[in-house]
């Protein structure tokens, strides 16, 4: 009998487990057949495999555990590089039956589940942080009656009533900061002489901001505006684009390239333009919303309270989408001006201080939405009066406009912040 070669055992070896796979992703139900397999089988079958390799070939190796140079030398050895392969096969297949079987007892889908597999098969760990934060935003997204109640933080919190889809989003979009924060930590190239991870982690911070936001805002329009073809729009129409676009911008910075202005080849001039689509999408919820806290059917509000949330929705949306179609319009991105060798900046945001800067007033037009809402808010509670609170709303978000409106037109006469920079 001719013994069996380095190369044919991890053929085999990666045959086996392939087969585990397809049962995972295939017959992730089919009487047990997935977990029989794929939970006991084949990870116990590549395991004694690993036991006959490091048995054989163990005193042989040199090199160990202590350093990084250490395992790589370890590693140098063919028959340890092999024991490690099937390693890897084993443990992730087991991984990936006691991932399924999880989301199974948790009752998610399997469909949402085939790429958190398709993940562990190619990566491992990176498909089991990935079905943590699927299990974490289903397990949120149950609420009954389809709001979520605050009943825990301090006592202003409790008893608040939010969106649980986009409320979900939120978690995930600020669960996404955790990894792109390790990123920014761990690597050092640069674009534009900044992190390639800054900014996914700033638009994984503000996308999560605005859709947390939104979650707050849509039970106040009321369950038949939820119902409604409008409501269902004012929850995914935002949460699709976001999550498009931090896939978008992660997956440029992962190549260290830049994700907007990128316009080098038909295909990144067709995704950058698909970026702007999903932008005014993203936008267009929050006029939605608006739409719902105007109904007659919905719930009483105090009104300087709902005329500011009105009016900060509304102000996201027309001074959001008109600053935008202008920044992606400009031939010079989002500076106006040149700029000297020595650029100084407003620290993490980046807006220039020496020429203009059209983010400075995209950020006042994106934030309206919560900015106006938090005066109408105090203004509320301070006087809690009809007529004076409509009048003081109506005098901030007209003066909040007439400074977003001035932030821009600095901006586009290569003038930093307001003029005043």
């Amino acid at each position: 009998m001719q013994p069996v070669s380095l190369d044919d055992a991890f053929g085999h070896a990666s045959r086996l487990a392939m087969l585990g796979w397809l049962a995972l992703i295939l017959l992730p139900r089919w009487r047990g057949v997935s977990q029989i397999l794929s939970g006991l089988v084949i990870p116990a079958i590549l395991s004694l495999g690993y036991v006959v390799l490091i048995a054989l070939h163990w005193h042989d190796a040199k090199g160990g555990f202590s350093s990084l140079d250490g395992v790589a030398t370890l590693f140098q050895s063919r028959p340890i590089l092999l024991a490690g392969w099937v390693h890897y096969l084993a443990f992730d297949l087991f991984l990936g039956a006691w991932i399924l079987r999880r989301s199974q007892e948790a009752g998610i889908p399997h469909l949402p589940m085939a790429p958190v597999l398709l993940a562990t098969f190619l990566f491992g760990p990176a498909g089991y942080v990935s079905f943590l934060l699927l299990r974490m935003v289903w397990r949120i997204g149950l609420a009954p009656d389809g709001v979520v109640t605050m009943r825990v933080g301090p006592p202003w919190l409790r008893g608040l009533r939010l969106e649980p889809s986009l409320l979900a989003a939120a978690a995930a979009s600020f669960a996404l900061m955790i990894p792109t924060g390790l990123a920014l930590a761990l690597d050092t190239r640069t674009l534009a002489e900044t992190s390639v991870w800054l900014k996914p982690l700033k638009f994984e911070a503000s996308l999560g901001l605005y859709l947390a936001t939104l979650a707050l805002f849509v039970p106040l329009a009321g369950a038949r505006f939820r119902s409604s073809w409008l409501g269902r729009y004012a929850v995914w129409g935002a949460i699709i684009p976001s999550f498009l676009e931090i896939a978008y911008i992660g997956w440029r910075a992962s190549r260290a390239e830049a994700s907007h202005y990128n316009v080098a080849t038909p295909l990144d001039s067709a995704l950058y333009s698909g970026m702007a689509v999903a932008a005014v999408m993203l936008t267009a919820a929050a006029l939605a919303v608006a739409v719902g806290l105007m109904r007659r059917d919905a719930p009483p509000l105090p009104p300087a309270l709902r005329w500011s949330i009105v009016s900060g929705l509304v102000l996201t949306f027309v001074l959001g989408v008109w600053n935008g179609l202008a920044m992606g319009g400009n031939p010079s991105g989002h500076f106006v001006g040149v700029a000297p060798p020595i650029h100084p900046t407003v620290p993490v945001l980046g807006w220039s201080l020496v020429i203009g800067d059209l983010r400075v007033a995209h950020f006042l037009a994106l934030h309206a939405l919560q900015i106006v809402p938090a005066f109408g808010l105090a203004v509320w509670s301070l006087t809690h009066q009809a007529k004076p609170g409509l009048v003081a709303v109506g005098a901030f978000a007209s003066a909040y406009a007439l400074v977003t409106v001035a932030a821009f037109v600095a901006a586009m006469n290569a003038r930093p912040l307001l003029g005043i920079g």
